[in-house]
């Protein structure tokens, strides 16, 4: 299999303070991912579900000197490809692997939050020598989710606070008026808006809503 990377902004032969938009192409999916090229020791930052590569902005600033970081937008989740199905561990792991190969990385150190955090652990299961470290936030359902709750959780996930930022919206005011009711964007702060902004986009229909959907929330949480 072929694969491309791909810098969207350009890049000199200086050496970048701020990270750059890149992406894989490969024949399955376009990658997107941002790219902080100051450091040395290789790093993942991996996202949670519903959430994208810009929300680890403010620790790639502060990790950059030291490390080489790549923060990825996960398989279905902001300017990465969302196909009709294959959200498996399998494949998102796949999409990891092909990422490093096209940088030259052999294995990376990984910071993982909700979601990824599980994917990490089969990861590192599956396939060790990928990893040189593992850091996980929050990481849901580390073992096998039982077979009734598979049924049960997306429905009751449905209810969660942050996914009442998805919408539909009339509106783009709409939707930022929701979002700022929201607890991840208590204080509106520059950085907060850019992760908003970044996360929403206009429909074909004109309304406004999350380019994560709760058809990718239900296929995530059934594996």
């Amino acid at each position: 299999m072929m694969s491309k990377c791909v810098s969207s902004s350009g890049k000199g032969s200086f050496i970048p303070i701020m990270p750059v938009r890149q992406t894989l192409s490969t024949p399955d999916i376009q990658l997107s991912y941002l790219e902080w090229n100051q450091g040395q020791e290789p790093l993942l930052l991996l996202h949670g579900l519903a959430d994208h590569a810009l929300v680890w902005s403010s620790l790639g600033d502060d990790l950059a000197p030291d490390y080489h970081i790549v923060a990825p937008d996960m398989r279905g989740h902001g300017e990465s490809s969302k196909p009709e199905k294959d959200y498996s561990f399998e494949s998102a792991i796949a999409d990891l692997e092909g990422l490093m190969d096209c940088l030259g990385w052999s294995s990376a150190h990984v910071v993982a939050h909700s979601w990824t955090g599980k994917l990490a652990v089969i990861w590192a299961r599956v396939n060790p020598q990928r990893l040189r470290s593992m850091v996980l936030v929050d990481p849901i359902f580390i073992w096998k989710i039982p077979s009734f709750f598979k049924v049960t959780f997306p429905f009751l996930y449905s209810f969660l606070s942050f996914l009442k930022g998805m919408g539909p919206f009339a509106s783009y005011e709409e939707a930022q008026q929701q979002a700022r009711q929201l607890n991840q964007f208590q204080g509106w702060s520059p950085l907060q808006q850019q992760v908003f902004q970044a996360s929403i986009e206009q429909k074909p229909d004109g309304s406004w809503g999350s380019k994560f959907t709760m058809r990718l929330a239900i296929e995530f949480l059934r594996k």
